[in-house]
């Protein structure tokens, strides 16, 4: 018996449930597919790209120190795939399942090959913390609202955690990393892999998860973990995150944040359709102006919260959750733009740009996702006052403002903007959202 692990997003040992199940079926080899189609999309990041490179090369010296090689291939996933299967003589494939529907379509045509050849195929859970599909309510189907899907995920049973063996010649079984194991300090640069997840997970138990909660809206602050990029590569296992966090004081509001991905998660696997299609029609007309659209790609819509976040997130492929809603809002009920747009100019940005959380993230402010109140408006003028009302964060990312006391860089007069070169609004906020609505409302009669 010999068997092939294939990698996607589960760029770990600990807790990697397709990883074990591999091991113990015989000789194991691993496989990574670059694959030609997502490095070839219009939306794929550089810098995500770049942060995979970093993933890859971390799990494969892992794995060299257990005794297993990694091999990268570049090319089409599925050929890559059922070449090593036939090449290597294996007799079962192990890989993470995966719930977006290009990942859906790849892997029912891996399996349905491997069931043509008779060779085992094995999914496996580990992306998510409970898989989609485990938790229904009580008409079937996905969960649509998150609050009783959160009541339903607190209350389930969650698999156990697994631990790999020590070697993958032996069953002798090794615990996570630890800390002491890690480099001693961590780097203010967000770097790839395991180990620094494994480094980053265990400062912020320490030192930050304890003020989440007050923090978390304050973009300003380094109040948010940083583990995103990490969750999105499965470089740490979402549910040794929550498990760790279990036990913890004050740390039920970042547990709900990692659940907010198990229910996007279970919408994807339901509807794989809606990365792409309203979950919810609302009829909106959208307007395709390129020229304001492009003065939101570029941060110069002259509404500084907004201008601030899509400078951040050009130079750094970050943005603070709370300013990632302000600036979709903006898009979306201010320059009436098309939500996929946006979803797409994000997802070619971010560091941890996950087709799931990103898509829905962008429904749910649109109102076509799962937000209760689909109408809702953000006012990025009042939502900075509230949320930056020492413009901290806007004078750090808007060098034309930085040198302005607070109320001026939060609210420029038009002397000021011309003087330092800032725009001036290219939308009066209210009389745009009005028209949203008034179009929103037409649309529905």
């Amino acid at each position: 018996m010999s068997s092939l692990l294939v990698f996607t997003r589960d760029l770990r040992l600990d807790d990697n449930p397709a990883l074990c199940a591999a091991a113990a079926d015989g000789p194991m080899h691993c496989l990574f597919v670059k694959d030609e189609a997502i490095l070839n999309s219009p939306t794929t990041s550089q810098r995500r790209q770049a942060f995979l490179d970093q993933c890859l090369d971390d799990v494969s010296r892992s794995l060299a120190e257990r005794g297993a090689k990694l091999n990268l291939v570049y090319g089409d996933w599925f050929e890559t795939v059922q070449r090593s299967i036939r090449d290597l003589k294996v007799d079962s494939v192990h890989v993470a399942d995966d719930y977006s529907q290009y990942a859906q379509t790849r892997l029912q045509r891996l399996q349905d090959w491997c069931n043509d050849v008779g060779v085992s195929f094995h999914r496996h859970p580990g992306i998510t913390v409970v898989p989609p599909g485990h938790l229904q309510p009580s008409g079937g189907g996905e969960y649509k609202v998150f609050t009783p899907y959160w009541r339903s995920w607190l209350k389930s049973s969650k698999r156990d955690i697994v631990t790999p063996p020590r070697s993958f010649n032996d069953s002798g079984l090794s615990s996570p990393p630890a800390e002491s194991n890690l480099y001693p300090e961590l780097s203010s640069e967000i770097i790839g892999g395991e180990t620094h997840g494994w480094l980053r997970l265990h400062d912020w138990l320490q030192n930050g998860i304890n003020s989440y909660e007050k923090d978390r809206d304050t973009p300003s602050v380094e109040g948010t973990s940083l583990l995103s990029p990490y969750l999105r590569f499965g470089c740490i296992s979402p549910l040794r995150l929550v498990e760790l966090c279990t036990h913890l004081p004050d740390s039920e509001p970042f547990v709900r944040q990692v659940v907010w991905r198990d229910f996007y998660a279970q919408i994807l696997a339901a509807r794989p359709d809606c990365s792409r299609s309203d979950y919810r029609d609302r009829g909106d007309i959208w307007n395709y102006d390129q020229n304001s659209f492009q003065s939101w790609v570029d941060g110069l819509t002259g509404f500084p919260l907004v201008d601030a976040g899509m400078r951040q997130l050009r130079s750094q492929g970050l943005m603070h959750n709370r300013v990632r809603m302000v600036t979709a809002s903006f898009l979306i009920k201010d320059l009436h733009q098309d939500w996929r747009l946006g979803a797409n100019y994000f997802m070619s940005q971010l560091l941890d740009g996950d087709v799931a959380s990103n898509y829905l993230n962008w429904q749910w402010v649109a109102g076509t996702g799962t937000d209760s109140n689909p109408h809702r408006i953000l006012n990025p003028s009042t939502q900075a006052k509230r949320f930056d009302g020492h413009a901290e964060y806007i004078r750090q990312w808007i060098p034309e403002l930085s040198s302005l006391d607070k109320a001026d860089a939060l609210d420029p007069s038009p002397l000021l903007r011309e003087t330092v070169g800032y725009p001036l609004p290219i939308v009066d906020h209210h009389e745009s959202v009005e028209l949203f609505k008034e179009r929103r409302l037409t649309s529905v009669d």
